[in-house]
């Protein structure tokens, strides 16, 4: 029987376009499994080279507005890592270089230079997130119309997972910078508590110093305070010290500055002695708007520059120890105030936006929620996160202790379980974790009660686990009422041994849940006497068919009648969720 030529050369070019699409197929699972920019980089390079028999390769990333920064590289020098090149008018097509490209387009002078004659640029969504070069083993030979399009749709799946690399990295940069406030703000919540109880001079300069020390990473400061209208050094790791002409310009300092970007003519010898002796940083210590002394500082012991985050946080901290220092036994009163006043307005701006400005529409459910402050900020939370089409996160704590510490417990709370909750773990799982970053994150004496479920709409199926909350409520449309108590200890009391126990309940139409914080079973009338919780289903029962939001109001009401006459002592949280 006779072999038919071009029968076998159709099989053997669709043999060879199924290896290429699971190839691609592998290489799309391989770099949109990792998180890891570094890692999608380089494999995407080893993996084209492969194909190319290249022996060298580069890939440039935009990371601003025109500017291409080399993230990788592939047998080229090292020091070209971390250089930045100015590209415009980046073709979304591959590119060969030769010199009538590089007359349209001068930037392709870089790749000539390494001899990478193949130009792959990396576009996603429409848009160059990166140019990649190659030096093919045959550098004048053209790649084929089947290799250019699995060149092209390579470099197409590697850009998607490039472009969701930089969104990872970019997130993560974000946390850390978040991260670092948070300890800031520790730090100034400590070390203005113990400033307020120290009233020796000396003890509350080594405080202060220490704490700059620890935070910002520098051991060369000078400490001058005013004295009766001379600017005197009290503390100092300088070898040379700044003249008196140069203490007195310190009284002219109102902002925190760095000493390079003063501007002030007059100030130009001065200026130029403080560089000399070693001074960065001018941070004015004030007391009624009037600069009572200087903290100037060093360069850091890395080398890292001082930021608009660095000058607040030392502005924030000179200021509670300059209250200190001025007269810490007559204005001990004063003192307190402005640190809570500082306390709450570093604390407001950390739980705006902690809570739902509004509340995901649940197809075949109404929810309503309420949170109602006894004081400023409080520790309560609740929120309700939409994890995809069909699944709902409700959530709701009570964090122990009242105010600005209670608040930024609560922003660990709230910045753990965002973090934790898109991990697709069971919610059992989930908790157990939760529980040992809280205490990692907090020190022994605070805890949190909560509850949280994940609401499944379209089987109508909430799993839930309860840490030593408040059961809630789950009042049936035929009267029946239920608690959801499945779950484990209060989190933060100590690491987990084993997973929180998981609940699973199925809502009717007409079933209406009922979460909510001891502000409201705890709430006091006149005679000391609880409001309590089984007056709450009874509302339920008594208002069964009207909204989630009406539901709510009317227990409120009922709890603010019963209160009537008494200061709220406690914040008041309530989520309502009923099946329609």
């Amino acid at each position: 029987m006779k072999k038919n030529p071009e029968k076998e050369n159709i099989i053997i070019s669709d043999r060879s376009e199924r290896f290429k699409l699971g190839a691609l197929f592998d290489f799309s699972n391989v770099v949109n499994a990792s998180l890891d920019l570094k890692f999608v980089l380089g494999h995407f390079l080893l993996t084209l080279m492969g194909k190319l028999l290249s022996l060298r390769s580069i890939v440039l990333l935009e990371r601003k507005s025109g500017i291409y920064v080399v993230e990788n590289i592939k047998g080229l020098p090292a020091d070209l890592m971390g250089s930045e090149y100015t590209i415009r008018r980046v073709p979304k097509s591959i590119i060969y270089v030769n010199s009538k490209t590089i007359k349209s387009h001068s930037w392709l002078k870089l790749f000539q230079k390494y001899k990478l004659n193949l130009i792959v640029p990396l576009v996603a969504h429409g848009r160059s997130v990166g140019i990649a070069g190659f030096a093919p083993k045959l550098p004048t030979k053209k790649l084929t119309a089947n290799e250019a399009t699995y060149v092209k749709s390579l470099a197409n799946i590697a850009a998607i997972a490039i472009e969701k690399g930089l969104f990872i990295n970019e997130l993560n940069n974000v946390n850390r910078q978040l991260d670092k406030k948070v300890r800031e703000l520790y730090t100034l919540f400590d070390v203005g508590k113990e400033l307020n109880s120290v009233f020796d001079k000396d003890q509350i300069i080594k405080l202060l110093l220490f704490s700059i020390m620890g935070q910002i990473g520098t051991n060369r400061y000078i400490l001058c305070l005013d004295d009766y209208g001379d600017m005197k050094i009290v503390a100092s790791r300088f070898e040379k010290l700044p003249s008196k002409s140069v203490c007195a310009y310190f009284h002219n300092i109102n902002n925190a500055t760095l000493v390079e970007n003063i501007k002030d003519k007059n100030a130009t010898n001065w200026k130029s002695e403080m560089l000399e002796v070693g001074i960065r940083v001018l941070i004015p210590l004030k007391v009624q708007n009037k600069t009572k002394g200087i903290l100037a500082l060093g360069d850091k012991m890395h080398g890292e520059i001082y930021t608009r985050e660095d000058l607040e946080f030392l502005t924030s901290l000179g200021n509670i120890a300059m209250i200190s220092l001025e007269n810490a036994r007559l204005f001990k009163e004063a003192i307190e105030k402005q640190r809570m006043e500082d306390e709450l307005l570093i604390a407001r701006e950390i739980q705006k936006g902690l809570l739902p400005s509004s509340l995901p529409d649940i197809k075949g459910f109404d929810c309503a929620a309420i949170n109602i402050s006894s004081r400023e900020v409080g520790g309560d939370y609740y929120d309700i996160i939409q994890l995809s089409q069909n699944h709902f996160l409700l959530a709701i704590g009570d964090v122990s202790g009242k105010s600005s510490p209670a608040s930024l417990l609560m922003a660990n709370l709230q910045a753990t379980i965002r973090a934790l909750a898109p991990l697709g773990l069971s919610l059992s799982e989930l908790t157990s974790r939760v529980n040992d970053l809280i205490c990692d994150n907090t020190s022994g004496g605070r805890f949190i009660t909560f509850f949280w479920g994940l609401l499944h709409s379209d089987s109508r199926k909430l799993q839930c686990v309860n840490a030593g909350h408040n059961p809630p409520f789950l009042v049936r449309s035929d009267g029946s009422v239920e608690r959801l108590t499945a779950g484990g200890m209060l989190l933060g009391i100590m690491k987990s041994v084993q997973n929180y126990e998981q609940a699973e309940v199925c809502f009717n139409s007409g079933d209406v849940l009922v979460m909510f914080t001891d502000g409201v079973s705890e709430a006091m009338n006149t005679k000391g006497e609880e409001f309590g919780e089984v007056t709450i289903p009874e509302i339920v029962k008594t208002y069964q068919n009207e909204s989630s939001e009406k539901i709510m109001q009317k227990i409120i009401n009922k709890v603010n009648e019963h209160s009537a006459g008494t200061i709220q002592s406690d914040d008041i949280t309530m989520v309502v969720v009923k099946a329609t």
